[in-house]
C-alpha cells in the first residue's frame, strides 16, 4: 500500500494536555483531504501482581462513560520521561505499590483513526507496598480505589466484556496468552 503524503499540519486546539491537529493530506490516488485527530503522547500501563496472585486493578469514575471503570493503573509519559520510569511512576501514583522489574508485554495504538497515542504495557511481580499519590491539582481529579482481583476473575471478566478499558482488558488476555504459551509466569 502506499503512504499518504502529508502537504500540511496545523495545530487547531493547543491545550497543556490535550492537543488536536488538522493535517492535509495527499492520497496515493492524488486526492486531497482533511485528517482531524488527537496529537498525544504516548501512555504507559502496569499489571502489578501481589506475592498472594492478586493483580492490583484500580477503581474510578470516568466521566465521559458516566460510570466507575476497572482497569490497570496507567498514564502519561512525561517530557524527558523514559518509558520504565513512567511505568513505574504511574504504578505507584495510583496504586500505592512500587514496582521493581517490568516486563514489558508489548506496545499498541489504542484507535489510530483519531489519535496517535501508544501505550506501553508492563508486567511487575516485583512490587512493594509504597503510598498512592493521587493527582488532585492542576492536571485533574482522581479518586481511586484500589482492587485486589485474581488473576482468573480478572482473564473472566475481560472476556465477558466487564472490563470496559480496552487497554486493561488487552493487557490481562495478552497476559493470559503468554503464560499459557509458557512465554512467562505469574507466581
Amino acid at each position: 500500500m502506499k503512504k499518504w503524503e502529508c502537504q500540511k499540519s496545523e495545530l487547531i486546539l493547543n491545550r497543556k494536555y490535550f492537543k488536536v491537529k488538522k493535517d492535509t493530506v495527499k492520497l496515493p490516488t492524488n486526492e486531497i483531504k482533511k485528517w482531524i485527530y488527537w496529537d498525544s503522547k504516548d501512555s504507559v500501563m502496569v499489571i502489578g501482581i501481589t506475592k498472594d496472585g492478586k493483580l492490583i486493578m484500580i477503581k474510578q469514575y470516568r466521566y465521559l462513560v458516566g460510570s466507575e471503570v476497572i482497569e490497570f493503573p496507567s498514564g502519561g509519559i512525561h517530557d524527558n520521561e523514559s518509558i520504565k520510569k513512567a511505568a513505574k511512576r504511574e504504578f505507584e501514583e495510583e496504586s500505592g505499590f512500587k514496582c521493581g522489574s517490568l516486563v514489558k508485554l508489548g506496545s499498541f495504538y489504542e484507535t489510530y483513526g483519531q489519535l496517535n497515542r501508544k501505550i506501553h504495557i508492563f508486567f511487575s511481580n516485583n512490587i512493594t507496598r509504597s503510598k498512592q499519590n493521587l493527582d488532585n491539582g492542576e492536571r485533574g481529579f482522581e479518586d481511586i480505589k484500589v482492587e485486589f482481583v485474581d488473576f482468573e476473575e480478572a482473564v473472566k471478566l475481560a472476556s465477558e466484556n466487564k472490563i470496559l478499558a480496552m487497554g486493561s482488558s488487552l493487557a490481562v488476555l495478552l497476559l493470559k496468552e503468554k503464560i499459557k504459551r509458557k512465554e512467562m509466569m505469574i507466581n
